[in-house]
């Protein structure tokens, strides 16, 4: 049996301005974007993705924390995390075998003051693989941290979209989002967890600002174009795959560079000539950073 989510939930109660309306989003991803959500990451332009299975509404179970009736939306490039105080959203990103999640914004009853709850078995899982006709999420250790069914979903609550308690329609957009990367550059070293750690700055950059990104070895990265800042997780597979996941950001306009924007947009990350170069998912230059 389902269980019946927050239906005295007088309204929507959102971290970082997050609608969760029919006219925030339509199933099949068109209309108006969530201001708050990430950027998304250029198509690829290499082989169909195992990542494009993960689509779909899944019950988890195994999870700390979490009760019998909860599920996971995963769309693209957003989550919804279906829980009996309403419902999280956050961004996920996906290779052939990295995951990543992060939350940006909740409504109904799972905001507890101006604080942001916190995930933190979905914030830990780093890789996935199949099982029956499912997923298990693994942490960085190969432990599994959930498993993903296909069985029911919730039911609709006055504060949400109707299409939220459905699986997402698979466009060809997904499709292409989750292709791939292109091949890495000829005569370039793939970017590994060990380096890329550290402080990097774009490369000859004269503005009077700070514009940074930092890769902390915990997984977590911040930065900042020079006025605005960034955060987020990040993973590297050790053969130049890259992923990042990214929250909002206040839109200051200055002097800098968008680093934070490439950060998130990257899907392959090399080292040449000692300059770290972030490249999107068809293998074109977002930026190049230096040692600071």
């Amino acid at each position: 049996m389902r269980r019946r989510l927050g239906r005295g939930v007088a309204g929507l109660v959102a971290v970082l301005a997050l609608v969760l309306t029919a006219c925030a989003q339509s199933p099949s991803g068109e209309g108006n974007r969530n201001p708050n959500s990430p950027l998304v990451a250029g198509p690829g332009t290499g082989a169909k993705s195992t990542a494009i299975g993960l689509v779909n509404l899944w019950r988890v179970s195994g999870a700390e924390g979490e009760e019998t009736d909860t599920w996971l939306r995963l769309d693209v490039p957003e989550f919804q995390l279906w829980r009996d105080c309403g419902m999280i959203e956050g961004s996920w990103r996906a290779t052939e075998r990295l995951f990543l999640a992060s939350t940006y914004g909740a409504s109904g009853e799972c905001v507890t003051g101006e604080t942001m709850p916190r995930v933190a078995w979905l914030e830990s899982v780093t890789g996935y693989r199949a099982a029956g006709d499912g997923w298990e999420l693994n942490d960085a250790n190969g432990a599994v941290v959930a498993t993903l069914t296909l069985d029911g979903g919730p039911d609709p609550i006055p504060t949400a979209a109707k299409f939220y308690t459905e699986p997402p329609v698979i466009t060809e957009t997904m499709r292409k989002e989750l292709r791939q990367p292109a091949p890495l550059p000829a005569g370039v070293t793939p970017a590994t967890p060990e380096n890329l750690s550290g402080r990097w700055v774009p490369v000859a950059n004269s503005a009077k600002t700070d514009p940074h990104v930092i890769f902390k070895p915990a997984g977590t990265w911040t930065g900042s174009d020079g006025c605005n800042g960034g955060q987020g997780r990040w993973a590297a597979d050790g053969e130049g795959t890259l992923l990042a996941t990214s929250g909002a950001s206040t839109l200051i306009g200055c002097e800098g560079a968008p680093v934070p924007s490439w950060v998130a947009q990257a899907r392959l990350a090399v080292i040449d000539n000692g300059a770290l170069r972030l490249l999107d998912a068809g293998g074109s230059e977002l930026g190049r950073l230096e040692r600071d």
